[in-house]
Formats: structure tokens, sequence, C-alpha cells
């Protein structure tokens, strides 16, 4: 799969101390420069793919994507699912956006994707996460020992986004971040990790008004953002929807923030970057339809 290398844009990265979340895991002992690529384009690494092997009785399919590194290093990983009557094709492109930039992602189908039960989808995270780990166990895998079990997270689309809480919530100090997309009838977060709530002002299917109230109820020390994206609609999430490049944009760099320990992403999602798309109301039909709390 070509590589498309995104705009590159360069900041000065001071390293943070272990106890900072967040913090960075590159041994950076003084101030360096890094380069940060586009989260809403193409990463640098060419795309992987294989379906593990065996059967799981939390899933119907999975397929696993994942950067093509040469580093002998530990990565980032996180599922994701599409919702009511997806498959996994349907998320493919986020998966591949995504291990692009250096994560590795399980996408999966649920047991039964036409359920009328968020449990199914949070079944299916859970078990997503398992395999990720028992993959990196194995010596034969494509994955084997790359996958870091202190920076694991969830992601998903309408029921996979209501799954996605859910299986935060059970999962607790195992994982790092979440991030849903246009969550269908979503419950409240108990799980006090960085959230992601993403709708759209076309979503006639998942109440972008019910996503919100879900991100306000949501108590937590940690950091969580709403982002209503303009004109943005339900099936604007997977492979045949637009606004990609706005979606990728703020998912990737969440994940990076918050699952790859790099915090200069953080200019796109609270800084100077996510200032500059607030203010755009090709991305925002309204200022205050972007909120970030910290």
């Amino acid at each position: 799969m070509r590589s498309l290398i995104g705009i590159l844009l360069s900041f000065t990265l001071v390293a943070c101390g272990s106890g900072d979340f967040g913090g960075s895991r590159y041994g950076l002992d003084e101030a360096e420069t890094i380069v940060l690529q586009n989260p809403g384009l193409a990463g640098p690494y060419t795309v992987r793919s294989y379906l593990p092997s065996g059967s799981n009785s939390g899933y119907k399919s999975v397929i696993v994507y994942y950067p093509e590194n040469s580093l002998d290093e530990q990565l980032p990983s996180t599922t994701l699912s599409g919702g009511f009557t997806n498959t996994k094709e349907d998320m493919s492109w986020l998966g591949q956006h995504l291990a692009s930039h250096g994560f590795i992602v399980a996408i999966f189908t649920p047991t039964n994707p036409y359920a009328l039960d968020a449990r199914v989808w949070s079944t299916g995270h859970k078990a997503s996460l398992n395999m990720l780990l028992a993959e990196s166990d194995k010596s034969t895998t494509p994955i084997s020992d790359r996958v870091d079990r202190d920076r694991m997270g969830l992601m998903g689309f309408s029921y996979g986004g209501a799954g996605a809480v859910l299986a935060a919530n059970d999962l607790g100090s195992k994982v790092r971040s979440a991030v849903t997309l246009c969550a269908f009838n979503p419950k409240t977060s108990t799980n006090p990790i960085p959230m992601l709530f993403v709708t759209g002002t076309k979503d006639t299917v998942a109440s972008p008004n019910r996503i919100l109230s879900a991100f306000h109820n949501f108590d937590t020390t940690m950091p969580k953002a709403f982002a209503k994206f303009n004109r943005v609609a339900h099936g604007d999430m997977t492979n045949g929807g637009r606004y990609h490049e706005t979606i990728a944009r703020y998912t990737t760099a969440w994940s990076q923030v918050f699952l790859a320990d790099i915090p200069a992403y953080d200019t796109y999602i609270s800084g100077d970057e996510a200032a500059q798309q607030t203010a755009d109301p090709n991305v925002f039909a309204k200022v205050s339809d972007y909120i970030y709390a910290n």
C-alpha cells in the first residue's frame, strides 16, 4: 500500500517528566525538534494488514492494520468498529489512516451487527484488545512483541461508539483513551480517561444533543472534547462518507497525544491549529460546536 507523506510541521518538544500524563516516552533529555505529520493526511508509514487465525467468541471477524516500521519498538494500539449493520470493512479507511501514523488497529465485526444492544459491541472491543495482546505474545505474527499494553485505546462508530464507552467502563486502567464517532445513545462514561466525542450537524440517527449530554455528564479530571462538525452526517464516518480529512485530523491527533505520548500534537486539539479550525465555518458551524475541557 502506498505511503503519502503528510504536510510536515516542526515543533519544539521539551521532554516531560515520567509522572506527566501524555509525557514523552522517547528519552528526550533536552529540548529537541520533532516533526509532526498533518494528522488529517496519510502518515509516513506503509500500511500492512493481516487476519488473525483462530476463532473468537467476542466478535465475528477481525482484521489488524499495522505500520511497516523497521524500528524494534512497541506501538500504541486501538480497537475500531462500525455500528448497526456494519462490518469491519466499512471502517477500513480510518484503520488504514491510523496505521499510517504509527498505530496498530484492530477493526472488528461484532457477533451480531444487527443487534440493538451496545453491549454486543462492548464485548467486541474487549475481545479485540485481548486478541492484540495475544498476537503480540506470539512469535509468529506480524505484530509479535509490538503491542504496548500500557498504550491501548478504544474507538467506535454509532453502536460501536456506545460500546466503546461501555468497554471503557469495564476495563478501567487497562485503556488509556477512547474516541466515539456519532455514538448511538451512549451511556455516561465512568472511566476518567481522555475521551473525544465526535458528531455532526447533519446526523439524524445519533442525536448530537445526546452526545453533548454524554460529554457534559462525563465527570473526569482528564481532558475531554466534543466536536460537532459542520454538514457531517451519520454515514460520513464510514468508507463511503465525506469529510474524512476533518474526522481523521481530530481522531489521529487525539490518539497521538493520549496513546502515542506525543504532547506536541496537542496543537490540533487545543492549540493554534485547533483555534484555526474552530474559527473555520467549513469545519464548525459555530465556535461553540467545539469544546475542549482539561
